[in-house]
């Protein structure tokens, strides 16, 4: 039978300090106390961390709150919703092996563990309540390893940024304007706050209205130290959100959507809006007439050449209101189009992406051309054309009017000038003798602008009259190529009608003079060798160029020829020129003084009867003058 010991005979259960006790018990006992202190302590760190994860799973949102730290509980769950999204974490399920842990002070602690099965080990940085003493979830640490680098990302950044998300997609959502503002990087905020409030909401209409989902939020995120690159995904495409940090506040620093829909796709919104900015300040500036605000928003040369000089009213522009709910916008690199659709016509703003000249100065878009398409596609309608055209119409008349040669042939198609201008009898005095009774002296008032191609019409009321003038684009500059006048009995052209009374007023000029030289210039051939090849003018018993000094009544026109009729049937004449290379020469004329065939002579045969009976000796004496 064996005895049991009794412990005061065993070594080994003798207390510390004991003469019997030996060295071997001594760090047993102090092993022993290790374990038991080290154990209590893992303890208190597990059950402090499996208070926050059970709150986790179990998304009790203030529980979650009580087992963590106000700074915590400020940045990563400031919102109720936040428990929905440590979803994010992926945290493995299971019981807490706590590995490691390290006392970095009286009140801090960095735990190390890891959930159930899972090899993957999560570090926590515990802290204690300084009012309840109790130790309290910090942070969490996740550490990631891509392409060789290993990262360190605290919780309180990830779920703060998320939060952020949240109130930016409820801001936006629900159109609150101050709240957009206050979430938005300053620049940002800037260029929004000038939009208007309409076109700021059916901006977060376009951007956010086609989410895949408005209440699980599954983001992809990409974030650095003060940089975040957000993606949540839409029902067509994705939406890319940009964040910075500022003063440890996440702002939303541009916005993206990627959508394989045509027209909703939006690369910048920060562009975007600095294009619409732009849009909707020209139409006010526009309507409003404007011109130092236009002058903002517009390339210099579209300012100087078409818009500060010009009457805007005449070419109506929708306003900034009435396009709020109608735009498209499409950004091109470098350019933007802002299009407003109406029921008959498209109205596209143009705009040019202009650099700012250092990081301080912000990009700017500015309308360089404004393009009115009608809808059947019938015509096409640039501003700057139409204002240059109405430059061009009120100059052009100006100078009819004053008399200028030099203005009115610098304005001219060449056509127009080969035909008038600047035949080689035209000159300031001619200028001045020019009956243009149709053309009053009176500053036009623009009524219509028509577009066909590379010509255009300008309607005008000018005095007691509704003229059209035709204007040319020739080179990428307009010129005037003929003025169309409501008349009867004669062709409405300025152009044909001055073509036909220059050479017959030189011709009445050259008669009355006996200037044979100028007869001969502005004669056909037929007239110059019937009758020109001598030194005077042959007497034929009428003063013909007292038939030219009445008004012209009627006016005909073929191909090669044209009729030209003076006066009535009792005085004037009746002039037949003929087309010699580009200008139209004299042939014959037939003076009439008087209703009768008897009161009216053919000038050519009358004048080569003279010629004949003069170089037969026999001078014929001169009739009396007509009544």
């Amino acid at each position: 039978m064996i005895r049991p010991t009794r412990k005061a005979d065993n070594p080994a259960y003798a207390l510390p300090g004991n003469a019997g006790s030996s060295p071997c018990v001594a760090a047993s006992l102090c092993a022993l106390a290790t374990l038991v202190i080290s154990g209590c302590a893992n303890f208190v760190e597990t059950r402090s961390i499996s208070a926050f994860t059970e709150a986790l799973q179990t998304e009790n949102f203030e529980e979650l709150k009580s087992s963590a730290s106000g700074r915590f509980a400020d940045k990563a769950l400031r919102r109720p919703d936040a428990v929905e999204d440590f979803s994010l974490l992926k945290l493995p399920k299971g019981d807490l092996e706590v590995t490691k842990v390290d006392e970095v002070s009286e009140f801090e602690r960095r735990v190390t563990g890891r959930f159930g099965k899972s090899s993957k080990k999560f570090r926590f940085k515990l802290v204690k309540n300084s009012d309840t003493g109790k130790w309290v979830v910090d942070d969490i640490i996740l550490t990631r390893e891509r392409d060789g680098v290993t990262s360190h990302k605290p919780v309180t950044e990830l779920m703060d940024l998320v939060a952020t998300v949240r109130e930016f997609l409820s801001a936006w959502d629900q159109g609150h304007r101050r709240e957009m503002l206050r979430l938005a990087e300053p620049d940002l905020a800037r260029i929004m706050a000038s939009i208007p409030p309409a076109y700021l909401k059916r901006l977060a209409e376009q951007t956010i209205g086609d989410r895949a989902s408005e209440t699980r939020l599954r983001p992809e995120v990409q974030m650095d130290e003060d940089v975040a690159v957000v993606r949540l995904p839409r029902k067509s495409g994705q939406m890319v959100i940009s964040f910075r940090k500022l003063k440890g506040t996440w702002r939303v620093d541009d916005l993206a959507v990627e959508s394989r829909r045509n027209g909703e796709h939006i690369g910048s919104v920060r562009q975007f809006a600095t294009v619409l900015a732009s849009a909707a300040t020209f139409l006010d500036a526009y309507n409003g007439a404007d011109k130092e605000k236009l002058k903002s928003v517009t390339r210099p040369v579209f300012f100087d050449s078409c818009l500060q000089s010009t009457r805007l009213s005449t070419v109506p522009l929708p306003t900034a209101e009435a396009a709020a709910t109608l735009y498209d916008v499409r950004l091109e690199s470098g350019f933007a189009d802002f299009m407003i659709p109406l029921s008959n016509e498209i109205v596209k703003l143009s705009m040019v992406r202009i650099e700012g000249e250092d990081s301080e100065t912000p990009v700017q878009y500015l309308v360089d051309e404004v393009t009115l398409y009608e809808l059947d596609g019938s015509e096409q309608k640039r501003l700057s054309a139409m204002f240059l055209s109405h430059a061009m119409v009120q100059i052009f008349s100006e100078s009819l009017s004053l008399r200028e040669l030099d203005s009115v042939r610098l304005m001219s198609t060449a056509d127009f000038r080969r035909e008038v201008w600047e035949r080689p009898e035209m000159d300031d005095r001619l200028f001045l003798d020019l009956p243009m009774v149709e053309i009053e002296n009176v500053t036009p008032r623009v009524l219509s602008t028509i577009f066909m191609g590379p010509v255009t019409h300008v309607t005008v009321s000018q005095g007691s009259r509704a003229l059209v003038y035709v204007l040319h684009d020739q080179g990428g500059q307009l010129f005037v190529h003929d003025v169309l006048m409501p008349v009867v009995g004669r062709p409405n052209s300025l152009r044909q009608t001055l073509a036909v009374m220059i050479p017959v007023l030189r011709f009445a000029e050259a008669l009355k003079n006996t200037d044979i030289e100028s007869l001969q210039r502005l004669s056909s051939r037929d007239l110059n060798h019937a009758v020109w090849h001598t030194e005077r003018v042959p007497r034929i018993g009428l003063q013909p160029a007292d038939h030219f000094a009445v008004p012209l009544r009627a006016l005909e026109f073929t191909e090669d020829r044209a009729v030209a009729s003076f006066g009535d049937d009792y005085f004037g004449a009746r002039v037949l020129l003929v087309r010699e290379g580009d200008l139209l020469v004299l042939d014959d004329v037939r003076l009439i003084s008087g209703p009768e065939d008897k009161q009216r002579v053919d000038m050519k045969a009358a004048m080569r009867t003279e010629l004949s009976r003069f170089r037969g000796g026999k001078q014929s004496a001169s009739n009396a003058r007509p009544r």
